[in-house]
């Protein structure tokens, strides 16, 4: 499986246990790992840690369980630095495992707080390539869980909660889409320097800048062949209908220009006020391009995906007429970031 592949699978699961099932597959078909395991615990409980494995015992993942609690999820051990059965490092074994060698990978997004472990029946050292796989891998858990928990934190504390759930009642494909969005744009608004208060404000918005499909007929919404100009002239007016349906919510204000003007073009082609170059607000910039690059890596009603590679040439194409030019190269350095598998520099 190539990494873009795993990296839009992991990040369009809707769960931790569903991406644990991809992970585990990629991870046995580059480097032979044939089971691991994700602990995990916010830092506001006080109970148990949760465990999701791939192809282990219970008992085995009971053991790495309690083990991950004792040793306070490996903090003190390096990412990557195996542990072996005859090994005790700063105080940590895993001799009363099944495992022969373990590496370990921390987790802390948010509140949350963890390691994913990969565990081997038999001794095993990774190469510097492997360790970088591995390391991609964590980073895309990190990811997920940091989406996963927006998710929760939005849907617990926003007053326009019953809009997003009308949507997702109506179209889940939106909200997916919406979901990822906002995840591509925290990666390039954490990118230029954003505040997190900033960042909490560009997820949101994101995560809202498709609600007015909720008045598209399902006709036009679900077609599966191409749409009509008259029909895509009915898809146009999402943004400003949008625009209406959360104007007069509370706590709203920063986030309507992104609704409203996120088919907006630097050109002043775009739609609905046809904006022109630094009209177009920064924060409505990037969730332009976030919006474009999930919607052309999506298999569509009618289409299936684009590879990356395609929708790279798209982007670059598009940069300076479509899209703010310096904040493409930004978001393209970010996604071969994502996906490159590269050998790890000497010292690292």
């Amino acid at each position: 499986m190539q990494n873009s592949v795993f990296f839009k699978s992991v990040i369009n699961s809707n769960s931790i246990f569903d991406s644990m099932g991809l992970l585990g597959h990629f991870l046995k078909e580059s480097i032979g790992c044939e089971q691991i395991c994700l602990v995990l615990m916010e830092d506001t409980q006080r109970q148990e840690p949760v465990a999701y494995s791939y192809n282990m015992l219970q008992v085995d993942s009971n053991q790495l369980q309690e083990l991950a609690v004792q040793a306070d999820f490996f903090e003190r051990i390096p990412d990557g630095r195996p542990l072996r059965q005859d090994d005790k490092i700063d105080g940590i074994s895993i001799a009363e495992t099944s495992f022969h060698t373990i590496y370990p990978f921390h987790i802390k997004r948010n509140a949350t707080n963890g390691t994913l472990l990969l565990c081997f029946q038999s001794q095993r050292s990774l190469t510097s390539e492997e360790l970088q796989i591995c390391r991609i891998n964590k980073l895309h858990m990190d990811q997920l869980i940091d989406k996963i928990y927006f998710r929760k934190q939005f849907l617990k504390e926003q007053s326009y909660e019953s809009l997003f759930n009308t949507l997702r009642m109506k179209d889940s494909f939106t909200v997916d889409h919406c979901y990822n969005v906002a995840f591509y744009s925290s990666l390039l608004g954490e990118r230029i320097g954003l505040n997190p208060s900033e960042l909490e404000l560009l997820k949101v918005a994101a995560l809202l800048h498709d609600i007015g499909k909720l008045a598209i007929p399902d006709h036009i919404l679900m077609k599966p062949g191409r749409l009509s100009d008259e029909e895509f002239d009915v898809i146009r007016q999402h943004p400003a209908i949008g625009y209406e349906l959360l104007k007069d919510l509370p706590e709203v204000k920063e986030i309507l220009p992104i609704v409203r003007w996120h088919h907006e073009r630097v050109d002043g082609r775009g739609y609905p006020d046809g904006l022109h170059g630094n009209e177009i607000p920064f924060l409505v910039r990037i969730v332009s391009i976030a919006d474009a690059f999930d919607a052309m890596t999506s298999t569509r009603v009618y289409r299936s995906s684009l590879h990356v590679d395609e929708v790279r040439k798209q982007l670059i194409t598009n940069a300076n007429t479509q899209f703010d030019e310096q904040l493409v190269k930004l978001f393209l350095d970010i996604i071969d970031e994502q996906m490159t598998m590269s050998p790890l520099t000497k010292g690292e």
